[in-house]
């Protein structure tokens, strides 16, 4: 049974290559039961355990388990949330266990960066990072991916966080990048041709008066209703696009909250991932347009990526 840690990982799965197995993956079908959350005892009573299956039609499958820890920051310092895939065979055999945090990270972002080959502009050059956690870095990789991204500014409430999160920045993306903290928000939103949200605020970040027309807006921090990084502003202003309905009506604040609140109805989000990529709705239209895309995250993106890691691991074993 392989074993692969996150240094593993990262160097078995290049971002672009993972862009495109996804793409793949939203055409194909397969099969993603709806995910199990459970509450576990200890902490103040809000520690969680997820179970997220998926499987593909010939009998392989992909589970990811994940705890929720919200304590960890403060008593710890280990991260909220710790995960861990297993990667089952046709055979049902387990055949590889994975890191699941850095799974994660590496194929969020580049569902984001396949939602931009849709809905964001050809020639976007900046691209701007709001938010500090593990999830920026890789967001940046992503888009840098999927655009020709020359210039990368970095946003957070704490300047120290943001200066960190520029530095890892620069150390992932090996091209001739200029990375910049950014004091102002708003000045800054109206300059960038692709905005990406990855906080875990409670209450909007962004507005939209300050986005200008031809905006992509990509927002994958929120994974909870009781949250929201965009004003209803943006909502409104935006064609929007979701990774799956099934997670985001049920999961994303952002969307859910103003669905409650009469602000938009549910027509307003037009397609998912999968529309896109199958061509069933075309992406953007216009060089104008204002498009968001709303990730919660799916197993099928799990399961495509950690397949695709095992088979580059197995290759790699045999050379």
């Amino acid at each position: 049974m392989l074993v692969l840690n996150a240094e593993d990982i990262c160097a078995l799965a290049p971002m672009s290559g993972l862009i495109d197995c996804l793409q793949n993956a939203f055409r194909t079908r397969c099969v993603v039961p709806e995910r199990q959350v459970a509450p576990m005892p200890g902490g103040s009573g809000e520690r969680l355990f997820v179970s997220m299956p998926a499987f593909d039609l010939k009998g392989s499958a992909a589970v990811k388990l994940a705890t929720v820890f919200p304590d960890n920051n403060q008593t710890t310092g280990l991260p909220t949330i710790q995960a861990a895939i297993v990667v089952f065979s046709e055979r049902g055999t387990p055949e590889a266990f994975l890191n699941g945090n850095v799974v994660t990270h590496l194929r969020t972002g580049a569902a984001s960066a396949l939602a931009s080959r849709y809905l964001s502009r050809e020639d976007s050059a900046h691209l701007l990072i709001i938010g500090t956690g593990a999830l920026a870095p890789t967001m940046a990789l992503a888009h840098c991916a999927a655009r020709p991204i020359a210039r990368i500014s970095v946003w957070g409430r704490n300047s120290d966080h943001a200066a960190a999160t520029a530095t890892a920045i620069c150390s992932l993306i090996n091209r001739d990048i200029k990375v910049i903290v950014r004091d102002s928000l708003e000045d800054v939103v109206a300059t960038a041709d692709i905005v990406s949200c990855a906080t875990s605020s409670i209450t909007p970040v962004l507005t939209g008066k300050w986005l200008r027309p031809g905006t992509f807006v990509d927002l994958v921090g929120s994974f909870s209703p009781s949250k929201r990084e965009a004003d209803d502003d943006v909502i409104l202003r935006s064609r929007i696009f979701v990774d799956t309905f099934a997670g985001a009506l049920t999961e994303a604040g952002d969307l859910m909250d103003p669905i409650a609140r009469n602000v938009i109805s549910k027509d307003k989000i037009e397609g998912e991932l999968s529309d896109l990529v199958c061509d069933r709705i075309k992406g953007r239209v216009s060089a104008q347009e204002v498009t968001l895309f709303k990730s919660v995250g799916t197993a099928i993106e799990d399961l495509a990526a950690a397949q695709m890691i095992v088979a580059a691991a197995k290759k790699k074993k045999k050379l």
